[in-house]
């Protein structure tokens, strides 16, 4: 009996899963980055190349598993993977979309799902439902990198990036970007302020010139609000969550978010303000395009006045900070 370290069939096999990974994104035009040291959870990431041959920065991390035994539970329409406890927690907390790939070594079947958003919107889930027509090739490299929101371009110019703005969506009552924009800026026109409330306040004083002065608010305002993220995202305006947003509107839910506007969404700022110092004097010298608008967000679920509200809320923590104490002292 030999005391050597042994290498078994397994670790071949996942070795196999990771360079059919490797090889897959290498034929997408994308670059495949192994784990260098310890691999605690993510065997390596995959970062974005345009096909200009740019590199905007839009990251996924991966984690491989590999071997028939991955699919021995497998359904006619999903595999399941059950992650350890200590993945769950992992893969939740890191600062990129986690994909899980399931590869099989004799088929050669290989399939996908962000893990990490499917942890986030469900975290006591027993497995994770991996689709089995989320095939992981060329295409489905793209696809994995889009779950951060449309693939950026890497090219930016903001005279062309203001034109877009400014085109209105006859679909959605002539909304533009450009509107949504200036009207959300806020915390001293450094981030913007997303809410259908802000297309709410648009269509109050647009239509006040049509005939008759009666604006909608359905599918269509709501479908120029993501598509309005995805701009955001897409040109890197803004520091946007796009996979709670994203969860949030498969709810049927319309969120609130403020997002820290990017040096490039600053320079869009800065030229609208440019545009703004070369029009004719106006009849307010004070009055602007970009103005810091302030936002007030109320919390009031008992109907209690605010006084009360503030008094109830200062008193529960005392009691937790007495209790916190109290635990602390028996230990």
């Amino acid at each position: 009996m030999s005391d050597l370290p042994r290498v078994t069939e397994t670790d071949f096999t996942e070795m196999k899963g990771v360079d059919h990974v490797a090889m897959t994104a290498t034929r997408a035009r994308c670059i495949w980055r192994p784990t260098p040291l310890r691999d605690v959870g993510i065997d390596g990431t995959i970062e974005y190349v345009t096909p200009e041959g740019l590199t905007p920065g839009r990251l996924i991390a991966v984690q491989v598993k590999a071997g028939e035994s991955r699919f021995k539970d497998a359904k006619v329409e999903w595999v399941p993977f059950y992650p350890e406890k200590k993945h769950r927690t992992y893969w939740m907390e890191y600062p990129l979309p986690v994909i899980l790939v399931l590869h099989h070594p004799v088929t050669g079947e290989t399939i996908w799902v962000d893990a990490r958003e499917s942890l986030r919107a469900s975290p006591d889930i027993a497995a994770i439902k991996v689709p089995r027509n989320q095939v992981f090739d060329g295409e489905g490299v793209l696809d994995a990198l889009a779950m951060s929101g449309p693939l950026p371009t890497g090219q930016f110019d903001v005279q062309a990036v203001l034109a877009e703005m400014a085109q209105p969506e006859p679909r959605a009552q002539n909304l533009c970007y450009l509107y949504l924009f200036a009207q959300g800026m806020t915390d001293i026109a450094t981030s913007l302020y997303v809410s259908v409330e802000v297309v709410t306040e648009i269509l109050d004083v647009v239509s006040a010139e049509w005939d008759p002065p009666r604006w909608s608010l359905g599918e269509d305002e709501f479908g120029f609000l993501d598509r309005y993220l995805d701009f955001l995202v897409q040109h890197d305006l803004a520091r946007i969550d796009y996979s709670a947003w994203r969860q949030a509107r498969e709810r049927e839910l319309v969120g609130k978010l403020f997002a820290p506007l990017t040096p490039k969404g600053k320079a869009v700022r800065d030229a609208i303000i440019a545009i703004d110092d070369s029009l004719p004097t106006r009849t307010d010298p004070d009055s602007r395009a970009i103005v810091e608008r302030f936002v007030q967000m109320i919390f009031n679920p008992t109907g209690l006045d605010e006084v009360s509200l503030r008094q109830e809320r200062i008193e529960l923590v005392r009691k937790n900070l007495a209790a916190t104490d109290d635990a602390i002292a028996t230990e």
